[in-house]
């Protein structure tokens, strides 16, 4: 079975831009794109970039910065979660080991 390709047309800055993307992915491409030209109204705005290219260029940076950031934390976050595990399994070994000594010591009289 094939995903059908649909052509969607996208904002940004004002330029319409004419893009194929799978049907299914039709709504995320377009939360993307108001995404994007929302970010490049900032910087537009900010005054730091005047030409589309600088303003893509800046944008494409902030955003990546971001996303590294994110990713920094999503690592932090998962080392900490993977301690705690760690930790839960073993007290769940010291009191399976101990309930397992209690019931040998009661099976042995």
């Amino acid at each position: 079975m094939t995903t059908k390709t649909v052509t969607a047309t996208i904002e940004i800055l004002g330029k319409p831009y004419s893009i194929r993307c799978p049907e299914p992915e039709l709504q995320a491409l377009q939360q993307a794109a108001r995404y994007l030209n929302q970010k490049m109204i900032e910087v537009q705005e900010s005054g730091k970039a005047i030409n589309l290219e600088r303003i893509a260029v800046i944008t494409a940076l902030n955003m990546t910065y971001q996303f590294l950031q994110l990713d920094q934390q999503k690592s932090s976050l998962m080392n900490k979660v993977n301690q705690k595990i760690s930790h839960l399994q073993d007290k769940l070994d010291v009191a399976i080991n101990r309930a397992l000594q209690t019931e040998l010591i009661y099976t042995a009289e």
